[in-house]
């Protein structure tokens, strides 16, 4: 199941660190950290570096400065331009089994890139994110988050053209990274606005180039399959947790069963009937790739909630409140959180998004409304102090 909302942006804030070298986080091999790179205990100095010219070179410092300075033209040029500096600078070091310099702060550069694409007065800078995409291969975490954004760039501004004017060896490569991953799945409304040839790359794709060479295959067939989920499937699965709680209002506890985080994105509804529980729908527990992962399930007024955070960092959370109306789950609103900066003053955002979507809609998830972008959150959210 495909997850495409609209993640809210996380922006790195000066801290006046002065004009010094980079030099590479102080972890032991293999560590994961999740501070902001901007904090004291990163250790990270920067300095601008120039050729004899007085032009920034194109180099891992001058990106961190760009990012420090909130300077958006020499950000975006100091950018990556290819999939392989991408990866070096945001990857994960398979030789040394250790992250690159910038992989625990990737989201946090990766959210800035699209930030600024949003705003339109950058459009020359769109044809980077696909020219990184060109040769692309699918990782977690970082690689992953920028492949979720660039998806969601490209269709929730329409912007098929991307694809569609590339030359057919270099729209195949794109699309490939686009789909690629552990469970690929074919996306026929992103198909149907590309163009004949384009579309013809991406169907041969999904019949030769993924399928037949996945080792992980969907564990979760399609309900045209035939599937018939049953409880006992999922008592005692390490992959899963349940939770009784009344979700149709009938006073009788039911049962909830979700994917545990980075396991899945599934969510499945049985209804206590008699003695038995009956499977009633298989929906999302809102776990995305690369970005919030479930925390819990509680039970709320009329329904239940579903709990989801970002592990890798930050404040970061969304509860998405569903309810029992007219014979339907409707996620009736989610409730964002996330802190406004990592200054001392800092607070958080709450923002309170109306939602009424049948969990059951074919377009649930292009209907999601996600966190208001940062131009409104002042407008529509409230603020609380920090704890």
């Amino acid at each position: 199941m495909k997850l495409k909302i609209a993640l809210p942006i996380l922006l790195l804030l000066s801290c006046g660190q002065g004009n010094k070298e980079i030099k590479p986080l102080e972890q032991h091999k293999g560590q994961r950290q999740t501070d902001s790179p901007t904090t004291k205990e990163d250790h990270w100095e920067t300095q601008t570096l120039s050729n004899e010219k007085g032009v920034k070179e194109i180099s891992i410092q001058n990106l961190y400065k760009a990012m420090e300075d909130k300077d958006e033209e020499e950000f975006l040029r100091q950018f990556p331009e290819d999939f392989q500096q991408f990866q070096s600078y945001f990857g994960w070091n398979m030789q040394d089994d250790a992250p690159h310099e910038l992989y625990e702060h990737s989201v946090h550069y990766i959210e800035y890139l699209f930030y600024l694409l949003r705003t339109n007065k950058y459009p020359s800078y769109e044809k980077k994110i696909i020219a990184i995409c060109k040769n692309g291969l699918w990782e977690a975490d970082g690689i992953n988050y920028f492949q979720h954004h660039v998806l969601e760039y490209i269709i929730q501004n329409e912007k098929y053209y991307l694809i569609n004017e590339l030359d057919d060896e270099t729209s195949k490569s794109v699309l490939f990274f686009l789909f690629d991953g552990p469970h690929p799945k074919f996306d026929a409304e992103f198909a149907s606005h590309l163009s004949p040839s384009k579309k013809g790359i991406l169907e041969e794709l999904f019949e030769t180039g993924f399928y037949d060479h996945n080792e992980n295959p969907d564990p979760f067939p399609d309900e045209e399959n035939n599937v018939t989920y049953t409880l006992s499937d999922y008592v005692e699965n390490e992959h899963f947790f349940i939770r009784d709680i009344d979700i149709n209002n009938d006073g009788t506890p039911d049962k909830i069963i979700s994917a545990e985080k980075y396991q899945g994105d599934e969510l499945f509804l049985f209804l206590k009937k008699g003695n038995e529980y009956q499977f009633t729908l298989k929906t999302t527990n809102f776990s995305e790739d690369g970005g919030n992962q479930i925390v819990d399930v509680i039970a709320d007024e009329g329904g239940f909630v579903v709990k989801t955070a970002f592990m890798d960092g930050g404040l970061l959370e969304a509860d998405y409140h569903i309810a029992f109306k007219n014979n339907a789950w409707v996620l009736t609103h989610t409730v964002y959180s996330t802190q406004s900066s990592n200054q001392e003053d800092a607070f958080i955002y709450v923002c309170n998004v109306v939602q009424e979507l049948n969990l059951e809609d074919a377009d649930f998830f292009e209907s999601l409304e996600g966190m208001p972008d940062e131009t409104q959150r002042e407008r529509l959210c409230t603020k609380e102090k920090m704890n």
